[in-house]
Formats: structure tokens, sequence, C-alpha cells
């Protein structure tokens, strides 16, 4: 049992730790990034297999101020070369440039495997390729190689805005719909028009802040469910159509069908029956059918 305990404390402390680090440590990964992170997770595995725990936390804790501090330093122009290093040339106007290889220890066929991650196949498509500080490879291709984009066809398109999720796993998320200036009480109507009224039927919801227009995804559960509801519609509107008892049958749609000759006898056009029923499309329909007063002679 106290091993577990602390395994979960330090595993709690190394996350804070990580968090007080900064993101920058996990996406960049320069140099003292992976330095700190291999010695820190070091330093805290020591109580797993001794006795020293008050200890390591002082040294974590104190190994993290000294990453903060390298990592202040990095903000200036001459500890960063030392720190972090210079951006390297690899390919130059379609060029390799060998030198700079040898330099980074960096072999052709891994520059060449790179690229094609990146989606360039041919050195002619490529204007300058440049392996960053951080170990990443960006790709400058020439111009007749880039995407198309909508500038380049001088057509304009109107800023939709950035889409901010507002409803993740069935919770609200109250500080995303203030980003995009909405409250609450707007997703709650935007929902209850949509015959929703549990935000726990929704997996996933977003809106984009220069748009009015709700986007959601449904839970498995929600959507068979408002399958059901959307049956008990139809068989309340197929009702509506009763005219008494006694009356003859006439199906206007049967085994998932529509009767067009029936319709085209009663008057009823499809765009009037859709309206009726409630409904968009008539696939999720298996049959309708409605009484005739039978006329005595």
């Amino acid at each position: 049992m106290q091993i577990i305990i602390k395994i979960f404390t330090m595993f709690l402390l190394t996350i804070s730790l990580m968090r007080l680090m900064g993101k920058s440590s996990i996406v960049q990964l320069t140099p003292y990034d992976l330095v700190a992170i291999i010695i820190l997770g070091t330093v805290v595995a020591e109580p797993l297999i001794s006795t020293e725990f008050l200890p390591t936390i002082i040294r974590a804790v104190a190994l993290v101020l000294f990453y903060i501090i390298f990592a202040k330093l990095s903000l200036n122009q001459i500890m960063n070369r030392f720190l972090l290093g210079e951006p390297s040339i690899l390919i130059k106007d379609g060029q390799i440039i060998e030198e700079n290889l040898e330099k980074e220890h960096l072999s052709l066929l891994q520059l060449l495997s790179i690229l094609r991650t990146e989606g360039y196949s041919k050195l002619t498509e490529i204007d300058f390729a440049v392996l960053e500080p951080t170990g990443s490879v960006s790709v400058i291709p020439i111009p007749s190689a880039r995407p198309v984009t909508l500038a380049d066809l001088d057509i304009e398109r109107e800023y939709e805005g950035i889409p901010m999720a507002v409803i993740i796993d069935g919770i609200i998320q109250k500080r995303n719909l203030k980003l995009v200036n909405r409250s609450e009480e707007w997703l709650l109507e935007k929902l209850k028009k949509r015959g929703i009224d549990n935000t726990k039927d929704i997996f996933y919801a977003f809106v984009e802040d220069k748009s009015d227009r709700l986007y959601l995804s449904l839970r498995d559960s929600a959507n068979l469910k408002q399958r059901e509801e959307v049956k008990i519609k139809n068989k309340e509107e197929v009702d509506n159509f009763k005219i008494s008892e006694e009356d003859q049958e006439i199906y206007l749609i049967k085994d998932g069908e529509l009767q067009l000759k029936e319709l085209a006898n009663m008057g009823i056009d499809k765009s009037e029956l859709l309206n009726c029923l409630g409904v968009k499309h008539f696939d999720s329909i298996e049959e309708v059918k409605i009484k005739q007063k039978l006329e005595n002679d």
C-alpha cells in the first residue's frame, strides 16, 4: 500500500512540475528541455526504489527552478545561440547542402524520408529546407509546388471565425461561451429548438464566433432516442388522418414505399404529406394509412 501511495504522489508531483515548466518543454523539446525531462524522470523515480522521499521532492523542485532560469536565459540572443543553436539550411534552390548534412549528423536517407513525410518526393519542388533548433525540418516549396489558395484564385471569403467548443461530453463550457459572446441561455434555447432538453445527450457541440449556427454531435443513445421520438410523432400525425373506425383504409405509404396512385386519387402532394408528418424525407417511415368515410348509395 505504501508503494502505491508513493507512485501516486510522485505521479501528481511530476505532472505539476511539468506544468510549471510550461508547454514549450513538451512541444519544442530543445536540448535543455530534453535534458530536464530525462533528469526529472530519473529523480522522481528514486522514492520507488529507496526510502528517500522529501529529499527527492527538494531535488525535483530545484531542477525545475534551474530549468526556468535557463528558459529565461534563452530569451537572450547570445544565450539562445548557446542553448539552442541556429537553424541549418539543408536544401537551397533545390540543391542539397552536403556540408550541413554532415555537420548535423543527418544522413541523406533520413532527409529524403523527412521530405516525403512532408509531402515532397522531388528535390525540384523544394526551394529551401531548414533544420530548426527544435529538431524539426521546415520545407519551403517553390511557388509552382505550393497548394492553391483562394487568394490565388482571386476569391474572397468572409471570415467565419474560430470554432469554439461549447459542450464537451455533456458539460457546458461556460468560459468558451463567453469567448464567443454567447450566453448559456442562448445555448439552451438553441438546443430546445433542436428538440434536446438534456445536455448529457450531446457528446460534442461547437459554434463559430462569427456565426449563429450550432453544430452538434449526439451520443449513440441520444440518436436512438430521437429516432424513437420521430416514430412516435409520425404515428401521432398518422392518427390525425383518421375519420372513424368504420371507414375504408387507404395506404399512402406501405412497406416503406409511397403509394403514388393513392396519393393522386386523394389529391395529396408529396410535400404536403411531408409537412403533415413533420419529416424531411420518407426513409424512416414504414407505413401511413388513412380512413376514408364510405358513402352510402
